[in-house]
């Protein structure tokens, strides 16, 4: 039974490796054709997103270590590195200009970071609280690709890749199979509820992003 939970946890992780070498890969394809709808504060806060997640991963394995949590480090990493060389393309483009919906990007990911920090004085917290992170994670994931969808569904997705859109999907899926393998095997703490609850809020609103790049124009 070990060695068969073993076996999935690799799988995942290979899984993982390849998702974020498609997605980035994809994505940087298209972004030297078009970049209609993709919007720089998107990219800038979902790589933010992932850096936190790294963060609390990181803090997860240093507490409790085994191959599952290195192994979901590394996703993590991966998949920050994908979007960052996605966001470099863009900014050397030079073809994003800030525009409206960076503005109201910008306002709504802030009130949420505000209001984040202001439940978790309230509550007693430190900012640096796992589930206060994984709150900040919904911040930088959740408000950013609700404002993606209503970009795409208004301008169009020509610069959004197909690609990255199934593998975004199946990257969000796989680590939350991690993050499951990484519970039952080390336990559900702060760590990794945070990381669960940025991981939701990120698969309901890529949904809405997909929709809005499948209905017809």
């Amino acid at each position: 039974m070990a060695g068969a939970k073993t076996l999935a946890a690799d799988a995942f992780f290979l899984l993982q490796l390849c998702l974020a070498g498609i997605s980035g890969g994809s994505q940087l394809v298209r972004l030297f054709s078009s970049t209609q709808g993709v919007n720089v504060t998107w990219l800038a806060s979902w790589l933010a997103y992932l850096l936190i997640n790294l963060a609390l991963t990181v803090r997860a394995h240093l507490l409790k270590p085994s191959r599952v949590t290195r192994q979901t480090v590394a996703t993590y990493a991966a998949w920050s590195l994908a979007i960052t060389a996605c966001l470099a393309v863009l900014l050397w483009q030079g073809a994003e200009k800030w525009a409206g919906v960076d503005t109201l990007n910008a306002a709504l990911v802030g009130t949420g970071v505000l209001a984040t920090g202001g439940w978790a004085r309230l509550r007693g917290l430190s900012l640096t609280d796992p589930l206060v992170k994984g709150f900040f994670g919904v911040c930088f994931i959740g408000l950013p690709q609700v404002i993606l969808a209503y970009n795409i569904f208004t301008v169009g997705g020509a610069g959004l890749a197909g690609g990255m859109l199934l593998a975004g999907h199946l990257g969000i899926t796989t680590r939350l199979g991690q993050l499951w393998f990484a519970i039952r095997e080390a336990g559900w703490d702060r760590n990794r509820q945070g990381a669960a609850i940025s991981e939701l809020a990120n698969e309901a609103t890529w949904v809405l992003v997909t929709v809005a790049w499948l209905w017809p124009a």
